[in-house]
């Protein structure tokens, strides 16, 4: 499985945030490029590529807790993707940014859209050229062990239940999982889940 983090960047972990970025891509049903968007942002990936994790290379690391699941999708609401229905490229690893003047050249010409995307000083990324259709979405996670602990259980289920609700309004037969354990989440067991987890 591939993971794409709704709201990547955001290291407040807002949830308003991450629930209007994950609307968008379902009303639109396609996840874009920030080329596509119109937008800026900074990353290997460039301008026209999308960056994911893959879900079954998340224990290789850079360093301790440098990768794509470890930075990104277990942080934020994420998308699940099926891997046999996209197309990926598996990106050049290069040495993290922070350890070599070449790599940060490479970073920084990738975000100007000079160097396009096929970089990454994270083992476990993966990137897809143009854009992303909703028919290759498998699930959503949430990171309930990190959003218990920034606010508290009650915030975990209110996301759970808005995501639920979201889909059902879109018309998406989806379920919602947590990203550590990877169980589908109900409102009835999230609580246990996140003990567990502790």
């Amino acid at each position: 499985m591939y993971l794409y983090s709704v709201n990547a960047r955001d290291e407040d972990h807002n949830i308003e945030t991450s629930l209007e970025h994950l609307r968008k891509i379902l009303e639109s049903g396609y996840i874009l490029t920030r080329e596509t968007l119109g937008m800026s942002g900074w990353g290997f990936n460039g301008k026209s590529y999308i960056s994911l994790a893959d879900y079954d290379k998340r224990n290789e690391m850079a360093y301790e807790y440098y990768n794509s699941y470890y930075l990104y999708a277990n942080n934020s609401v994420s998308i699940m993707i099926d891997p046999k229905k996209v197309d990926t490229k598996v990106p050049k690893l290069v040495e993290p940014v922070e350890f070599s003047l070449l790599s940060h050249i490479r970073f920084i010409l990738a975000a100007w859209g000079i160097l396009d995307g096929l970089y990454s000083d994270l083992p476990d990324e993966v990137q897809v050229k143009g854009r992303i259709k909703s028919d290759t979405f498998t699930g959503i996670t949430i990171p309930t062990l990190m959003i218990a602990h920034n606010y508290d259980i009650n915030k975990v289920k209110e996301l759970y239940i808005r995501i639920k609700m979201l889909l059902e309004k879109l018309k998406y037969n989806l379920e919602v999982y947590d990203i550590s354990s990877l169980e589908k989440l109900e409102e009835d067991n999230i609580e246990d889940i996140i003990k567990r987890s502790l």
